[in-house]
């Protein structure tokens, strides 16, 4: 038996009471991050830093002209928000190849930042029934710092059925607590919105609703999607189209700290519907939306204090996506894990048709 998730909390209101959407609430506006400098460090590199509606400090690093990805040390490629550099002409099967991870680094070289902006009330997190993947348990005692895989962006298909959204995302997570990135489309008010996203959801970091960092959303594109921890004061989190450059990467940073709230036992790896609410109230489920399939590749969690390992030697669990508006009755299939790579894909069964 698949064990079900507690709810993640949005104010008091639980999972199973929420309804699927049958008319729009409201269109939320974004509510956009305010540029507060643009500074240079001792390397060159161009720190443009933002502050959001919430206070969270958001430090986007732009890479200056003597960086050489292909020599940079440790710490600089740390604090251009870069994973660990492979080897020269490594390729990963369905992973982060070399080839990948240098896209990584077009995209962060010529990066224009764009302020983050919220949807306020406008939801990927964890409800019961509501997502459809896998997540990682840490072992007794242990807790994870990180999250990372790439995805191929899906297919979506604006069907008879309206008012409906799809997201895909990493995240670390205790199902009370969710720090993510991922990516999103959304046409629950009629109109089509999408692109990378990232959310803090609960404790003292919460954004107040999905963060769009201004990555365009392209079916069949690949994405590379990381978050981790960097110390109590600062997440870095990643959303970076391997096709084109286009990327964001920032340090998601608290004056008062308070980072290692996130550090949590449950990796997430995660297809899920977005949901709506009104000053705090009851969450309400868009419809799922009609989508290709998608493809997770090297799911990867971090052990906090230890280092990078596979889902699947994570004690993994599938999630499988059921709906409460029909009887629970199930959307979404995930195919089983393959093991050596830790790579799966996730179908949805087309709007209005139950598997």
């Amino acid at each position: 038996m698949i064990p079900m998730v507690a709810a993640l909390i949005l104010g008091s209101t639980a999972a199973t009471g929420n309804a699927e959407s049958s008319k729009p609430l409201y269109a939320p506006t974004k509510l956009c991050a305010e540029l507060l400098a643009v500074t240079t460090d001792a390397d060159g590199d161009l720190h443009h830093s933002f502050k959001m509606p919430n206070g969270l400090l958001v430090d986007q690093v732009v890479p200056g002209k003597t960086f050489d990805p292909a020599t940079a040390s440790v710490a600089r490629l740390a604090k251009v928000g870069l994973p660990p550099r492979p080897a020269s002409g490594a390729a990963v099967s369905d992973g982060l190849s070399r080839v990948d991870w240098e896209s990584i680094v077009r995209g962060r070289t010529r990066a224009i930042p764009k302020p983050p902006c919220v949807k306020p009330g406008v939801r990927a997190a964890i409800y019961n029934n509501n997502y459809s993947g896998y997540r990682a348990a840490a072992a007794s005692g242990e807790k994870y710092s990180g999250a990372h895989s790439s995805i191929t962006a899906p297919s979506y298909y604006l069907s008879a059925c309206a008012y409906e959204s799809m997201t895909q995302w990493v995240g670390v997570s205790n199902d009370s607590v969710l720090v993510q990135a991922g990516v999103y489309v959304d046409q629950y008010t009629g109109t089509v919105d999408s692109g990378g996203f990232i959310e803090f959801v609960g404790g003292t970091w919460d954004t107040g609703g999905v963060t769009d960092v201004g990555v365009p959303y392209v079916a069949g594109h690949r994405y590379y999607l990381d978050v981790h921890y960097a110390d109590r004061y600062n997440w870095s989190l990643t959303v970076s189209d391997l096709d084109n450059g286009e990327n964001f990467s920032g340090f998601w940073t608290h004056p008062s700290g308070g980072g290692t709230q996130y550090l949590q036992p449950f990796a997430y790896f995660i297809s899920e519907r977005l949901t709506y609410s009104v000053n705090g109230g009851p969450g309400t489920l868009t419809q799922y939306m009609s989508h290709s399939d998608v493809r997770f590749r090297t799911a990867t969690a971090k052990i906090y204090g230890a280092g990078d390992a596979r889902l699947s030697i994570q004690r993994p669990e599938q999630m499988i996506m059921l709906s409460p508006g029909i009887g629970n009755q199930r959307l979404g299939n995930v195919d089983p894990l393959e093991v050596s790579a830790s790579n799966f894909t996730e179908h949805w069964a087309r709007c209005g048709v139950v598997e």
